[in-house]
């Protein structure tokens, strides 16, 4: 794989478990069953660069009365996308049947996942189910036009600093210690940035929000992208924020002095060279 490239959370090889939820199992039915009993729309994607804190951002707007959340039901549903690094576009011969059919199912309603993509189980009773709001979250930027085009979702894009995606990319053992690993890199999260912000240019249901915004400021934040979702905002998520995020600041640099030698000054440079309106300025850096 490329140094620039990431992986998933999901090892190579691991076994996919069928779905937690019953009515999920039965095939045409279950698609049947999906579509008569729709959810409210348009859903929200949560979309970022892999390592970028989506995890994070998906379960809490998940965890809405009325969410019906699933966690990366695309890339972690077929292990092909796995080795090609997850960043991809959709469209590619070897990939477009597979990614389309798990999109299709996602953005249906359909929960027929394992229990990682589904992380609430009873979320999905089917007498509470036309209330609800899909929550999706993925981490394809090069799919962001694709996922417009095709479902016309509310989209909360999340950007961290390029040096915490890297560094984290690296304990992950998915780049090296070499500068030219991190340059590979810087221009591998500008490349997809650039190509989502441009997606997103005439898209009005967006919203980016930044990850050092988020650990500065949880509460604020989420209460925005509660209010952009249309998910309920109550005492209960508000309390769950709080006790989840008690220590978010320190997150917001937390990659500072952790770094191989050269690969700051690498990442930096290659990914500044793209005209994005993220971490251009040197002190930033």
């Amino acid at each position: 794989m490329a140094e620039g490239r990431t992986h998933t959370k999901a090892a190579a090889g691991e076994k996919r478990h069928g779905s937690p939820i019953l009515w999920a199992r039965w095939g045409s039915i279950s698609k049947l069953i999906a579509q008569r009993l729709r959810p409210q729309q348009p859903p929200t994607l949560v979309l970022s660069l892999p390592r970028s804190g989506s995890s994070w951002v998906g379960e809490t707007l998940g965890r809405a009365d009325n969410a019906l959340y699933l966690r990366e039901p695309v890339t972690q549903s077929d292990q092909s996308f796995y080795y090609k690094g997850t960043v991809f576009s959709p469209d590619e011969p070897d990939v477009a049947a597979s990614y389309q059919m798990l999109a299709d199912r996602a953005f249906s309603g359909c929960p027929d996942f394992a229990k990682d993509v589904v992380q609430f189980p009873l979320q999905w009773a089917l007498w509470w189910r036309r209330p609800r709001r899909l929550v999706i979250k993925e981490v394809n930027p090069l799919a962001c036009e694709w996922y417009l085009q095709r479902y016309q979702p509310r989209i909360v894009f999340l950007v961290r600093h390029p040096a915490g995606v890297a560094l984290s990319c690296h304990v992950k053992g998915w780049v090296s210690t070499e500068p030219a690993a991190w340059a590979n890199n810087g221009i591998f999260q500008a490349e997809a940035l650039r190509f989502a912000l441009d997606a997103l240019a005439e898209y009005p249901a967006h919203e980016f929000v930044v990850y050092k915004e988020v650990c500065a400021d949880p509460l604020a934040e989420f209460e925005r992208m509660f209010a952009f979702a249309d998910l309920i905002w109550n005492d209960r998520i508000q309390g769950f924020i709080g006790q989840d995020t008690s220590d978010s600041k320190k997150m917001i640099d937390a990659w500072r002095g952790k770094l191989p030698p050269g690969a700051l000054e690498a990442l930096g440079s290659s990914y500044r060279q793209f005209d994005l309106p993220w971490y251009q300025k040197d002190e930033e850096w």
